[in-house]
C-alpha cells in the first residue's frame, strides 16, 4: 500500500497516523524482541503498516477498532489473526508475550493503566511526549526508544510522540 492510499484511509478524527518510516520501524522491532516463538498482539493495527513488517513470530493478532481498516488489514497481513473490537477490551482477554500499541494517545493513557493486568514479557507504545510511566510498579522498566515526527507516519503527525519499551523485570531468584 502506498502513502497516498494511506493517507486516503487515515481519518485524523480518530488520531489515524500510520507508521511508515523503515528506520523507526526497526527501531521498534528490535525493542520488542520478538522471539520465534512469541505471541505477538498489536493493538491499533490502522492500515497494517507495523505488521507486515514484523519479524518472524509464533502468532500474530492485530486488532482494530474502525471497521474501515479491516480488509485492508485482512489483505496486508495475512498471516495475522485480525480482529475488530476494543484494543484495551481484547488485551485483557488474550495471553502474548510481545504487545505493540499505536492507539490515540487518551486510549494509550488507560492501557498504562492496565499494563501489571496484562500478561506480556515486553511491551513497545506509541504515546505523546507526556505520557507519565511513573504510575506503574517497580516490576516493570521503561525506557524511551526514539521519538517519531511528521514524515515518519502517513499521512504525517502534526505532533511529536515517542515510542516506548515497557519490560517485565527478570526476578533474581
Amino acid at each position: 500500500m502506498n502513502r497516498d492510499e494511506l493517507h486516503a484511509l487515515a481519518d485524523p478524527a480518530f488520531e489515524q497516523y500510520f507508521l511508515v518510516s523503515t528506520s523507526k520501524l526497526n527501531l521498534l522491532f528490535a525493542a520488542a524482541d520478538i522471539r520465534p516463538s512469541d505471541a505477538v498482539l498489536e493493538v491499533g493495527a490502522g492500515a497494517g503498516t507495523v505488521a507486515r513488517n514484523m519479524p518472524p513470530c509464533a502468532s500474530l493478532t492485530v486488532v482494530e477498532l474502525d471497521t474501515r481498516l479491516i480488509d485492508a488489514l485482512r489483505r496486508e497481513v495475512p498471516h495475522a489473526d485480525v480482529l475488530q473490537g476494543d484494543a484495551l477490551q481484547i488485551a485483557q482477554e488474550l495471553h502474548y508475550d510481545v504487545l505493540i500499541g499505536n492507539l490515540p494517545n487518551v486510549v494509550t493513557e488507560s492501557l498504562i493503566d492496565l499494563l501489571p493486568q496484562l500478561s506480556f514479557r515486553t511491551a513497545v507504545l506509541a504515546t505523546g511526549q507526556h505520557s507519565d510511566f511513573s504510575r506503574l510498579p517497580p516490576e516493570f522498566t521503561v525506557s524511551e526508544v526514539t521519538t517519531i515526527t511528521g514524515d515518519d507516519f502517513s499521512p504525517p503527525q502534526p505532533s511529536v510522540s515517542r515510542i516506548v519499551r515497557v519490560a517485565r523485570r527478570v526476578s533474581s531468584e
